[in-house]
């Protein structure tokens, strides 16, 4: 068998022994840690901050509706309470 570029990965297992899986640059396998983390550089950070998005309840249009929704209930309430 050829050897493998990065390695073997040198994470244990529960038994106690490696993983057996081929390592990557950091010395762990795609299972094991040896993917990307994220971005570091500046540069990268940012792009991440422009990129992140709000969706479903928790954006801008979500929080308008829950307070249209609670003014509408407040002069429900003080309508039933006027009759």
């Amino acid at each position: 068998m050829a050897p493998r570029p990065g390695g073997i990965c040198g994470a244990k297992t529960r038994q106690g022994g490696s993983c057996g899986q081929s390592a990557m640059p950091n010395g762990r396998c795609r299972f094991h840690g040896g993917l990307s983390t994220g971005p570091r550089t500046p540069e990268g950070l940012e792009r991440l901050r422009a990129a992140r998005t709000v969706h479903g309840s928790r954006g801008r249009k979500g929080r308008e509706l829950r307070a249209l929704v609670q003014a509408l209930r407040a002069e429900a309430r003080r309508v039933c309470e006027a009759v």
